[in-house]
């Protein structure tokens, strides 16, 4: 086998490796600050109890947290379309621009702005979005459901996110 040859067949097995991984056929992908990736171990996270949960159902989903911890709506608007990979069905939101108003970054006018742009990305390309910003923010305020910062979820507020969306996914 000659240096081009072994160079090719290398370069279409990684191919081949990365396109059967998660990466290159995420069915559903978290977006968003840290609603979206949290502050718990990562198989507590919300997206990962969720993935569990329609498994469990029979479902070969696959879920990927893209979540950013601090992100803004202006950073996230300039990654949306290389977090979310081809393959990807359903898209589920949680940004509202929280980060923008505590970095003084943006105004909420620009935040809302930069929130209908990445939307606009994504059902572009003909993929479902569920915006779960409300959803995160009515488990956040039931007792034991947040951390001690009021701001993220606790273990327990994970998995009842996780459960809400699972019954919105059937």
């Amino acid at each position: 086998m000659t240096a081009s040859n072994l160079r090719t067949f290398f370069l279409l097995l990684t191919s081949i490796t990365l396109a059967w991984s998660g990466l290159a056929s995420a069915q559903i992908v978290v977006l968003g600050h840290s609603a979206a990736r949290g502050y718990v171990a990562e198989n507590q996270m919300w997206s990962a109890v969720l993935e569990s949960i329609l498994r469990a159902r029979g479902s070969q989903v696959h879920v990927t947290n893209a979540g950013v911890n601090g992100e803004t709506t202006a950073a996230e608007l300039q990654r949306v379309d290389s977090a979310i990979p081809n393959g990807t069905r359903t898209v589920i939101l949680t940004i509202n621009g929280a980060n923008d108003a505590r970095k003084l970054i943006a105004g909420a006018a620009d935040a809302a702005a930069n929130v209908a742009a990445i939307k606009s990305k994504i059902k572009a390309r003909g993929i479902r979005i569920i915006d779960a910003m409300g959803l995160y923010l009515s488990v956040i305020r039931q007792p034991g459901m947040a951390l001690p910062d009021g701001r993220h979820l606790s273990v327990e507020g994970n998995k009842k996110l996780a459960t809400i969306l699972a019954g919105m996914l059937k």
